[in-house]
């Protein structure tokens, strides 16, 4: 009879365990469950100036942002562009952030742009837009202007330049999206005197706001403090604190286990 109730305690505490899941969990862009801060690269093919156009149109409420940035002992050293569009037909309720970044002509030639991020507090959303039967998250265009983000342009013996590697990581509290333009592994140079990197776009489900951007390269920066639109109210991967009915029922589990260790001793 002792055996029996133990038995039934333990198997309702591993039953309360299992019907209590963790809150606030958002979906990976993968689809999979995130346990903690995730960084995770987006993939960016190339989409046609063409095709983007047919796809999302400018948001009147967020037109062309410029916003330029200084480093130190330099005049302005180049801006950061950013524009939202609206999704229609195959983009219906998607919005489409899309980021373009320059060097101003003329800066000496060590004047270099290495990376930027900035806070973007929403999972980005996967689509298949471009027909690669996978989704995608973010996307390069590179053969003309969009909205009010001009045509990409290379700087002297370069060309034009993709971000080697754009990621997305979730927190507790915000996400943050990052482009870096360098890379060793290549040998991919930074943005350098009058280019203009192709514009990247990153795809969300969450309506705009403005966030400061953080810039890197040989020099910090000075000012003006640049900004960039940002998606928020979205929904991140936080690493949330479990329920109190699921720590009440592992303490269930745990005094179960204790008390069929005990038995078994006695």
């Amino acid at each position: 009879m002792k055996t029996s109730r133990i038995i039934a305690a333990i198997t309702l505490g591993l039953s309360l365990a299992v019907a209590s899941p963790k809150q606030g969990q958002a979906a990976q862009i993968g689809g999979s469950k995130s346990t903690g801060t995730l960084i995770q690269n987006l993939a960016t093919p190339e989409m046609s100036s063409s095709r983007f156009n047919e796809l999302f149109t400018p948001l009147d409420a967020a037109p062309s942002l410029n916003s330029a940035y200084q480093y130190l002992g330099e005049p302005v050293s180049g801006s950061v562009k950013s524009q939202v569009f609206q999704g229609q037909g195959a983009a219906s309720g998607l919005f489409a952030y899309a980021y373009q970044v320059s060097v101003n002509p003329g800066n000496n030639s060590i004047i270099h742009t290495d990376s930027i991020s900035f806070q973007f507090n929403a999972t980005p959303e996967g689509t298949d837009l471009t027909n690669l039967g996978t989704p995608t998250f973010a996307y390069v265009v590179k053969d003309g202007a969009i909205g009010g983000l001009s045509t990409p342009a290379a700087s002297v013996g370069q060309s034009i330049a993709d971000p080697s590697s754009l990621s997305w990581q979730s927190g507790a509290t915000t996400g943050v999206l990052r482009a870096q333009y360098v890379d060793p592994a290549t040998q991919t140079q930074p943005l350098l005197s009058g280019a203009t990197s192709s514009t990247f776009v990153v795809l969300s489900k969450f309506p705009f706001t403005t966030q400061f951007v953080n810039l890197q390269s040989g020099s910090p920066t000075t000012g003006p403090y640049t900004q960039v639109y940002s998606a928020t109210g979205g929904s991140i991967d936080p690493v949330p604190v479990p329920e109190p009915a699921t720590i009440l029922s592992w303490a269930g589990v745990i005094g179960g286990l204790l008390a069929a260790r005990r038995y078994r001793r006695s």
